[in-house]
Formats: C-alpha cells, sequence, structure tokens
C-alpha cells in the first residue's frame, strides 16, 4: 500500500529524532577506529561521512520546511539558534578546559597557549562563525595520538567541518526562500537541480578510473565569509543530499511511501555501500530510505528526540573526547571498549549542553526586536484580538542538524 509522504508524516510523531541519535552515533564509532587505533573502522566504505550524509538529508528536508513556514529572517534567526550557541560553548569548552590541561602536561607551564600564532584565541576567532580554519592549537596532538601517527593530524575537534557545508545550505535555501522558489508554483526549479547533481554524480562514477578528470571532484570555493573555503566534492555529496531531503518536503505530497520501495531503497543503498559504489543511485536510494524509515519505524522511536535533543551535542563533543582519551591510552580496553567509554563522556557532555545551551537558546525562538514588537501592537484589533501572524515556524527543536564526520 502506497500512500503521499505529506500522509504518512506527522511532525509530532516520527523518528527523524531517533534516526539523528543513531547517525550521531555511527560517527562516534567511525572515529573511534580512526582517531583511537589510527585506521578506518571499515576498508570499503566510510561509516561516518554515510552517517552525514543521513543527516543532511533530514536537514535537507526540515529545513526546507521550516523555511516555507517562517518569514526569511525568522528562519536565520533560528538557524542561529540550533546551530551557534552550542558550537561557541563547545569551542569555548575546547580552548579554555581542553587545551590548558593538554598544553599544561606538554610545556609545565600554559604561557604561550593563548596568544602564540595558532594558539587558543587564534582558534576561537577562526572558527567562531562555523566555518573550521584552525584545526588544533598549538602543538597539543603532535606525536601523541593514533590520529597522528596515521594522518599527522594535529586536529582537536574535527567534526566540526561539516557545520560550514550546514550553514552553507541554509543560506542557500535562505536565498531560495526570498526568490519565492520554495512555493509550489516554482518547485520544479529545486527538482531540476537535483537531477543535474545527480547527473553529475553518475558521470563522475562513470569516469571513474579514466583519464578524465570528473566534475567538481577538485578545487575549493571561496574563501566565504564565516565559513571559509569549502571543497567541492564534499559540497557536491553533501549537497545533493540536503537537496534530496528539501525537494522531498516540497513534493511530499507526491513522493508516495511505499513499504517495498522502502525495503529496497534499504537493500540497494547499504548493499552498493558495503561494495563502495556510493554514489548517485546509491545516494537516491538513501535518501528514500532515511525519509521511509522516519515514518515506518516503530511508534516507541518516536519520542527519542521529541524533548531532548542530544543528537548534536553528542556530534560536536565526540571528536574531542576521543581526541583526549586516545592521548591518555584509554584504547587499551580495545575498539569496543574505547566506543562506549567515549561514548558515554560524550553523551554526557551532550546532556549539558542541551540542558544549560541549546535549549535555553530556542526559547528565544520568538524573540522580536522592540520596533517590531511596537509595530505589532498596533495592529491590534478594536475588540483586542491581535491581527494573525505573517508566518509560523515549526518547532526549532525538530529541525535541528549536525553535522558530520
Amino acid at each position: 500500500m502506497s500512500r503521499p509522504f505529506a500522509e504518512a508524516y506527522d511532525r509530532r510523531a516520527n523518528s527523524f529524532g531517533a534516526l539523528r541519535l543513531a547517525f550521531a552515533l555511527a560517527v562516534v564509532l567511525s572515529h573511534s577506529a580512526a582517531l583511537g587505533f589510527g585506521r578506518p573502522l571499515m576498508q570499503r566504505v566510510d561509516l561516518g561521512a554515510v552517517a552525514v550524509a543521513g543527516f543532511f538529508t533530514i536537514s535537507g528536508f526540515l529545513i526546507v520546511r521550516s523555511a516555507r513556514r517562517s518569514s526569511v529572517p525568522r528562519f536565520l534567526w533560528h538557524r542561529a539558534l540550533r546551530i551557534w550557541p552550542g558550537l561557541w560553548v563547545c569551542l569555548l569548552f575546547t580552548a579554555v578546559v581542553v587545551a590548558p590541561v593538554l598544553f599544561f602536561e606538554r610545556h609545565g607551564t600554559v604561557a604561550g597557549l593563548w596568544w602564540s600564532p595558532n594558539g587558543a584565541f587564534d582558534y576561537l576567532r577562526q572558527n567562531w562563525w562555523g566555518g573550521l580554519r584552525q584545526f588544533g592549537i598549538a602543538d597539543l596532538l603532535q606525536g601523541d595520538t593514533p590520529y597522528w601517527r596515521w594522518q599527522g593530524g594535529n586536529t582537536l575537534n574535527g567534526s566540526l567541518w561539516t557545520l560550514a557545508y550546514e550553514i552553507f545550505c541554509y543560506l542557500l535555501v535562505a536565498v531560495l526562500s526570498v526568490f519565492t522558489i520554495l512555493r509550489r508554483q516554482l518547485r520544479w526549479i529545486p527538482l531540476l537541480a537535483l537531477l543535474a547533481m545527480f547527473g553529475v554524480l553518475c558521470w563522475n562514477q562513470f569516469r571513474h578510473g579514466n583519464a578524465e578528470p570528473g566534475i567538481w571532484l577538485t578545487g575549493e570555493i571561496g574563501p566565504l565569509p564565516m565559513l571559509g573555503t569549502l571543497r567541492k566534492d564534499s559540497l557536491l555529496w553533501y549537497g545533493f543530499m540536503f537537496l534530496a531531503g528539501g525537494t522531498a518536503e516540497l513534493y511530499s505530497d507526491r513522493l508516495l511511501i511505499n513499504d517495498l520501495f522502502g525495503v529496497l531503497a534499504v537493500l540497494v543503498s547499504g548493499g552498493l555501500a558495503a561494495h563502495g559504489v556510493f554514489f548517485g543511485p546509491a545516494l537516491l536510494a538513501y535518501a528514500y530510505a532515511v525519509l521511509w524509515l522516519a515514518v515506518r519505524l516503530p511508534k516507541a522511536l518516536h519520542r527519542v528526540g521529541n524533548n531532548n535533543d542530544y543528537s548534536y551535542g553528542l556530534y560536536i563533543y565526540s571528536f574531542v573526547v576521543q581526541q583526549v582519551m586516545a592521548k591518555t591510552g584509554v584504547q587499551a580496553l580495545g575498539l569496543v571498549g574505547f566506543f562506549v567509554a567515549s561514548t558515554l563522556v560524550s553523551v554526557g557532555l551532550a546532556m549539558l549542553s542541551w540542558h544549560l545551551v541549546e535549549r535555553p537558546a530556542l526559547r528565544l525562538k520568538d524573540w522580536a526586536p522592540r520596533r517590531l514588537r511596537e509595530q505589532s501592537d498596533e495592529m491590534t484589533t478594536p475588540q483586542g484580538g491581535r491581527a494573525p501572524a505573517t508566518g509560523s515556524a515549526d518547532s526549532v527543536t525538530a529541525s535541528s542538524s549536525q553535522n558530520c564526520a
């Protein structure tokens, strides 16, 4: 039996929260092998990248849905509240708590940590707006971690690099809203863009192994304000998944949810990923599988993330937690032990982030400048009732998005 996604989807009863949490845990598991043992978790597929692609699919659907129900300023305000407060506290935690401990352990002093080139203040200044321009602080991890010995990376929090791509997608949605392209009459334009990107992905796979270079597989764009430089291949990959989710929302009245199609999508995307063939058709099947699971997973999972969404905090804190644990030798517990230990600590930080930072920030979602509030008061009807609002947004907590490996 098939029915349109618009009928199958209930914004208050779905499994997007459970899927986000599962994707965040998949990223932690993938990073456990890389950071704890200096090797990939699996040879043919990057589980973390696949999980992040799932994040972008969910984000595309929810963000476009939010944009269609909000004014552009309100939409941007909601997005800023969801991303930046949690990110800022995470950066401060890394620079003011983690970095001094590691620096003192290495040098016996904190002199030179703060104002030196690539020091703690540079780390905050370079990364404050979401673009990960500075990956490490001073020499904190040089030579001391499995990841350094494998990749030579002094990276303290590598998970943050995908936030720039997420914010880029937010800004693109805002531009589409300004030009009314998200309206029903013009929704064919995002669909056409999705088909074009699908063609590029298929062409690149077809040319794989040949002498001719692919399209948008090398080089960068930027530097862009706030975001820095963006890799073209990552923007193509994650942008496609975001656009797939967004287009699904635009065509939710025509996108059919069918259990047979859903099972086939899971099998096709999973099978191709397991064989290292994860391009256009697999990505499209994966996007459909994510949306199908969101409405077809057991109702017991609908509660996950409904009131308390720890997925974002888990994503942004787990990398730095695992780097510190790897530096202190926790990997002696083995891969499973390292994963469990780092997950428990990361979940604890994620809970603090949600209850102390993210949720309080989201309470400001209906804030408006005083001038606009006064104008709204002037629109009060003679009977004392207020004029209808020009636009209402979905709950900001329902449209959180994370970000990736």
